[in-house]
C-alpha cells in the first residue's frame, strides 16, 4: 500500500468523476483473492483492481467530490483503504483507459499529467518498437461467430486424445530419421529455401493466431481485430486477443494461450510424417520447413514463458500470478531500494513467500533470455543488412542501458521515498556501477576454449582377405580383446589348392626330367632348371597365400569385425575388408578448433592443460595435460561421426571420396590418452575410453577480463559473418 498523503492531493480532491456507464465488470480469483476487471465496452481496453480500490472507485458520483469519497472510504475501511498517491494513480489509468468521465471545476491538472506522461511512454514505445509494427486490417468476429459451432469441438477431449496420437506419431518419425533432418537442415537458411521458408512461416502464424481467436470464440469472447505485425520488417499476421481477459476460469485463459501452439503443434506432427513419405522436391522442402517451424520455432519463442508470449501467460494463468513480469521487475527494484538503498519504508510487491519465490527466480531468468534473443534478433537483422542490425543495436542499447540509466538518476534525484536517505542511495549507485566495471574491466576471469572431437586410435590396423576365398569360420565378436598371432577369420579357397596342387605336380615331373638329362642332354637340362626355380617361387608364393587364408592379429587389440556374421560362407574377394583391429594402449582425442578459437591459441600461451567429457560419461571429467596443436589448416574431419550428417556438431558434407569436408578450415588439437591419465579424474569411477567415442575438450587459457573476452568474441562474429 502507497503513503497515505501525497503532496499532489490538492490538485484532485475536488474533481467529480465516476465509472462511464458502458463499463463491464468481470469478478476474477486469483489465489483466492478477488480481483476485478474493468473493461471499456467500445475501446475494449481492460484494467484490473483488487477487491478494496475497486469498492472505492464504484462509489466515485459525479454529486461527491474524490476528497469527499476517499473520506467516506476512510471510515469505512480504515485498516485497508488506498492511500492518496495510490487513488491518484488509479484515476490517471482510468482516465487513460477511457473508463471516467468527469463534472468538475477544479484543476485536474494531477491527472492530464499522468495521462500526458502514459501518451509519452506510449509513443516512445512505439517508437522503440519500430521492428515490431501492428497494422489492423480485419475484423473477424462475424466469420467467427458463423463458424463457431463448427470450429468449438476442436477443443474438445477427443479432439486433444486425436491431437496427442498424431503428435506421439510426428515425434517418432523424426527420431527415427534424425539424421536426415540434420542433414537437410544444412540448408534451411540457403537463398533457395527463403521462399518456401516466409511461406511456411506466414501460414503457420496465420494457423497460430486464428487458434487463439477460435478458442476465445470457444469460451464467448469476442475477437475484432485481425492485422500483420511486422517483426524485424517481417510481415506476419496476428489477432488481439485482449478478450481472454474477460474469461473467469483461469484454465480457460490458458487454453486460450496454448490454442496457437496446439494448432502449429499438430500441423507440425503431419508434416514431418509427409516429409518422411515424400521424395525430395517442393512437397518435401514445404513439409520439412513446416516441420520445422510448428516446433523448434513454436517451443522456443511461444513455448518459452520467460518472453511475453503464449507460455508467459499460460504461466500466469496456471500460477496466479498476473502481471508476472512487471511484478518481478518490480521486485527486484525493491531489493534494491531496500537493502541497497537503505529505505525502510519501500513496498514490496509480494505479499506472500510464494509470490516473492516466483518474482525473484523469474527477474532474472526472464532478463538473462530476453537479453539472449535481443542478441540474435540483431545478429539475424545484420546478416539481412548491416545497416539494418546497427540500427537494431542502437535501439537495443537505448532499451537496455540509456533509458534504464536515465530513469535510475530521475529517481535518485526526485522520487520522495528516498529524501531521508538519497545520499547513501547516490554513494550505493555509484560504488555498485564502479564495481561491475572495474570487475568486468579489469578482474581475470577463467577463460577456456571448448572444441568437439573424436577418441582414436594411434595403432590401428584395418584387416583385409589378401587371397580371397570363402569365409568358414570366424571371430564375430565385436569388442572383445585378442592376442597377437590369433585366428580373426579363416577362409577356403579351392581354386588356389588346386593350383598348389598342380604346381607340386609340376615341380616332381620336372625333377624326374632332370634325372633323366644328366646322360643324354646336357644343354637343355640348364632350361629344365630355370623352369623349376620358377616353379618353386609360384609354389613359395602360393603358401604364403594359402597360409594367409587365415588372417590373424599383427598385435595385441580390440578386434572390430565387418558383417561376418551374416556373411558366413560367403566369397571374399581379394582386398574385402573384414574388420579392424585397434591397439587401445595408444589412443588420442582429436579436438576440432575453428579458426578464430585457433587464433586465441596462436595469440595466447595456453597452459597445456584441459578437461575432457565423453558424451554418455558426462559425469566423469578426465584431467588431461598434454595438448599438442597442429599449426597447419585441415578440412577434412578426423572421423565422419563428427560431422552434422553422422548427427555430430560441426557443419560438414560429404565430398565424392565419403570424407566429410568442413565448410570453413579448422585446426586440431591432439591430446595423448595413457592409462595414467585417464585415471586421473575427478569422478568416482574412471571413465571408458573406447575408439570412435566422442566428447568435448575444454582448453585453459590464460585468464582475461569479461570485457577483453566479450570484444574478442564480438570481432571474431564481425571477422565471420560480415568480414570486417
Amino acid at each position: 500500500m502507497s503513503s497515505t498523503f501525497s503532496e499532489g492531493w490538492y490538485q484532485i480532491a475536488q474533481l467529480r468523476v465516476a465509472l462511464i456507464p458502458t463499463t463491464k465488470i468481470h469478478k476474477q480469483l486469483y489465489r483466492g483473492t478477488v480481483w476485478y476487471v474493468l473493461q471499456d465496452a467500445c475501446s475494449g481496453k481492460f484494467f484490473r483492481v483488487p477487491e478494496v480500490v475497486y469498492h472505492f472507485i464504484s462509489r466515485l458520483s459525479v454529486t461527491k467530490t474524490v476528497e469527499e469519497v476517499w473520506q467516506s472510504f476512510i471510515d469505512d475501511y480504515p485498516e485497508n483503504a488506498p492511500g492518496q498517491e495510490e487513488v491518484i494513480q488509479v484515476l490517471s489509468q482510468l482516465h487513460h483507459s477511457n473508463l471516467l468521465f468527469y463534472r468538475s471545476e477544479s484543476d485536474h491538472g494531477a491527472i492530464l499529467e499522468r495521462r500526458q506522461k502514459q501518451h509519452r511512454q506510449e509513443h516512445l514505445t512505439k517508437l522503440m518498437a519500430f521492428m515490431y509494427l501492428r497494422i489492423p486490417i480485419w475484423n473477424p468476429e462475424a466469420l467467427l461467430t458463423t463458424f463457431n459451432r463448427l470450429l468449438s469441438p476442436l477443443f474438445s477431449k477427443l479432439a486433444f486424445v486425436i491431437w496427442l496420437i498424431v503428435i506421439g506419431f510426428g515425434v517418432d518419425t523424426v527420431l527415427s530419421n534424425w539424421s536426415s533432418v540434420r542433414q537437410q537442415g544444412q540448408g534451411f537458411l540457403s537463398p533457395d529455401n527463403l521462399i518456401l521458408l516466409y511461406l511456411s512461416l506466414f501460414g503457420l502464424k496465420f494457423i497460430h493466431e486464428m487458434g487463439h481467436a477460435i478458442a476465445i470464440k470457444r469460451f464467448g469472447g469476442q475477437v475484432h481485430t485481425l492485422g500483420l505485425m511486422f517483426i524485424v520488417l517481417t510481415p506476419l499476421p496476428y489477432v488481439d486477443a485482449t478478450q481472454t481477459w474477460a474469461l473467469r476460469n483461469r484454465w480457460q485463459r490458458a487454453i486460450v494461450g496454448s490454442a496457437g501452439m496446439y494448432f502449429e503443434l499438430f500441423i507440425a506432427a503431419i508434416a514431418a510424417m509427409v516429409w518422411a513419405r515424400t521424395a525430395p522436391g517442393v512437397v518435401n522442402s514445404l513439409a520439412y520447413n513446416l516441420m520445422i517451424i510448428g516446433s523448434v520455432s513454436s517451443l522456443l519463442f511461444n513455448g518459452n514463458p520467460l518472453l511475453k508470449f503464449d507460455a508467459y501467460y499460460i504461466l500466469s494463468d496456471a500460477t496466479d500470478l498476473p502481471n508476472l513480469y512487471k511484478k518481478a521487475n518490480d521486485q527486484w527494484l525493491y531489493y534494491f531500494n531496500r537493502w541497497l538503498f537503505g529505505t525502510k519504508k519501500a513496498q514490496s510487491p509480494s505479499d506472500t513467500a510464494y509470490e516473492r519465490t516466483w518474482y525473484t527466480l523469474y527477474g532474472v531468468g526472464s532478463l538473462t533470455y530476453r537479453l539472449a534473443v535481443v542478441l540474435v534478433i540483431t545478429l539475424y537483422a545484420a546478416d539481412l543488412w548491416i545497416g539494418l542490425g546497427i540500427a537494431m543495436f542502437m535501439v537495443s542499447f537505448s532499451m537496455w542501458v540509456l533509458i534504464p540509466l536515465w530513469k535510475l538518476l530521475r529517481f535518485l534525484s526526485s522520487n520522495q521515498e528516498i529524501r531521508k536517505n538519497r545520499r547513501r542511495a547516490w554513494f550505493s549507485t555509484l560504488m555498485l556501477f564502479s564495481l561491475i566495471i572495474g570487475g568486468v574491466a579489469f578482474v581475470p576471469m577463467p577463460y577456456h576454449i571448448k572444441a568437439p572431437g573424436v577418441i582414436q586410435s594411434n595403432n590401428s590396423s584395418t584387416l583385409f582377405t589378401r587371397s580371397g576365398g570363402y569365409l568358414i569360420t570366424a571371430n564375430t565378436d565385436s569388442g572383445i580383446p585378442v592376442k597377437k598371432g590369433d585366428v580373426l577369420a579363416r577362409f577356403r579357397n579351392p581354386d588356389l589348392s588346386h593350383q598348389y596342387d598342380l604346381v607340386q605336380q609340376q615341380i616332381v615331373e620336372l625333377d624326374w626330367r632332370l634325372r633323366q638329362s644328366l646322360d643324354s642332354d646336357q644343354a637343355g637340362r640348364f632350361a629344365l632348371e630355370q623352369q623349376r626355380l620358377a616353379l618353386t617361387d609360384q609354389l613359395e608364393e602360393l603358401t604364403v597365400r594359402l597360409n594367409q587364408l587365415a588372417v590373424v592379429a599383427p598385435f595385441d587389440g580390440i578386434w572390430v569385425p565387418r558383417q561376418l556374421k551374416s556373411r558366413s560362407g560367403s566369397f571374399f574377394n581379394q582386398a574385402d575388408e573384414i574388420g579392424t583391429l585397434y591397439d587401445f594402449s595408444q589412443l588420442r582425442f582429436s579436438a576440432v578448433v575453428t579458426q578464430e578459437q585457433a587464433s586465441n591459441l596462436f595469440n595466447n600461451q595456453f597452459s597445456q592443460e584441459g578437461e575432457l567429457r565423453l558424451l554418455g560419461q558426462t559425469e566423469t571429467t578426465l584431467v588431461v595435460d598434454q595438448l599438442r596443436l597442429n599449426p597447419f589448416r585441415q578440412t577434412i574431419l578426423p572421423a565422419n561421426s563428427l560431422g552434422w550428417a553422422a548427427g555430430g556438431p560441426v557443419m560438414a558434407q560429404r565430398d565424392r571420396n565419403g570424407n566429410m569436408v568442413t565448410q570453413e578450415p579448422f585446426f586440431e588439437v591432439l591430446v595423448p590418452l595413457s592409462q595414467a591419465n585417464i585415471n586421473s579424474t575427478t569422478a568416482i569411477q574412471s571413465p571408458v575410453a573406447m575408439e570412435g567415442m566422442m566428447g568435448w575438450l575444454l582448453i585453459e587459457l590464460a585468464w582475461q577480463p569479461l570485457y577483453w573476452q566479450a570484444r574478442q568474441a564480438l570481432l571474431q562474429i564481425f571477422q565471420r559473418r560480415y568480414q570486417i
